[in-house]
């Protein structure tokens, strides 16, 4: 597989841009795990990225460290429009400044992890989508993105 289009590409990240909240799985030895994180997605060096804020020492954390691949998922409570996928998640190394900025767009993005960011110890992590499926309507076929 490749690289998708830039045209694709576009249109997965407008569908993402409808949410800020996911769910993203994680697993581990325990495991798996499933839990709600504030996201923002984004365009780096045309592939799609979610900026996500995790709980330090969290489980979330923990299973990241040991094992980054991860799945999530997004949806409206409806069964005819929803997105998936799976990727790899990285705990980047960052100064204040550059924490900051990854915040900064999170909470731009998602205004309802202000009080998260803000309030609580987080860390950002940032997910390189490895695979999308993005569901629009049912009857319609699915639009499945890989990025190897």
């Amino acid at each position: 597989m490749s690289v998708p289009a830039r045209g694709d590409v576009e249109r997965a990240l407008w569908a993402l841009r409808a949410y800020d909240i996911a769910a993203l799985a994680t697993v581990s030895g325990v495991g798996p795990h499933v839990s709600g994180v504030y996201f923002a997605p984004e365009i780096h060096a045309d592939r799609i990225r979610l900026l996500v804020a995790v709980l330090d020492d969290s489980r979330k954390q923990h299973d990241i460290a040991v094992d980054p691949r991860v799945a999530f998922m997004c949806s409206p409570g409806n069964p005819s429009r929803w997105i998936t996928g799976s990727g790899l998640a990285t705990r980047p190394v960052l100064d204040d400044p550059g924490r900051l900025e990854i915040f900064r767009r999170l909470v731009g993005h998602a205004p309802g992890a202000r009080q998260f960011v803000d309030n609580l110890p987080v860390h950002p992590v940032i997910v390189d989508v490895r695979a999308l499926t993005i569901v629009e309507a049912l009857g319609s076929p699915p639009v499945r993105l890989s990025f190897d």
